[in-house]
């Protein structure tokens, strides 16, 4: 295989760590803060909770009730799209991420790209896995709701048939991620990733 033909397979390296306008220069010494950081699980089955008490039956919610709902469905969704991502690495199936995903997002269509190409070169991913720190998402409408993070891509190897490693990158972490997200037919989803 070529240089060239891994070109590809490789921007998915990049593309999930610095979104449509980051660089994807691995970082030399990670960043680390004093006191621990807390992860958000990418487990595929998790599940989206309010940060709100239950509304009583027969009560309409408040518009803080609405917007702390709103919030909570566009973290749940981003963690989402990067467990799906965990996902496809071993699957090197695309489909779930495209779900979560605009057709506009062009960082989203990259990475769904990159895992066919993975998928159609027949190379096996070893790592690359992505965990979310400090997730949190801003007042927004349906319109355009914003989620900002932190992403860490562990470190990863892409693997030929033969057993040779043809790209490998050390872990990577990208700070200051933000995600846009828009509900589209009643369905929220990712519109844009910067950082």
């Amino acid at each position: 295989m070529t240089a060239r033909q891994v070109a590809g397979a490789v921007a998915l390296l990049a593309v999930a760590v610095a979104g449509c306008s980051g660089s994807a220069t691995p970082s030399a010494t990670p960043t680390t803060t004093a006191t621990p950081p807390q992860t958000v699980s990418t487990s595929a089955t998790a599940q989206t909770t309010s940060p709100t008490a239950p509304t009583p039956s027969g009560a309409s919610a408040t518009p803080l009730d609405a917007q702390a709902a709103l919030q909570a469905e566009a973290v749940e969704t981003v963690k989402k799209f990067y467990a799906a991502w965990n996902d496809a690495l071993v699957t090197r199936d695309s489909r779930p991420l495209t779900a979560l995903a605009l057709p506009e997002c062009e960082s989203c269509a990259l990475i769904a790209a990159d895992i066919d190409t993975i998928a159609k070169k027949r190379l096996r991913v070893v790592g690359g896995q992505i965990t979310l720190l400090r997730v949190r998402a801003d007042p927004g409408a349906d319109q355009g709701i914003p989620v900002q993070g932190e992403l860490v891509r562990a470190a990863i190897q892409l693997i030929d048939a033969s057993g040779k490693v043809t790209r490998s990158a050390e872990e990577d972490t990208a700070p200051g991620m933000l995600w846009i997200l828009e509900r589209r037919d009643g369905v929220l989803k990712i519109r844009e990733i910067n950082r």
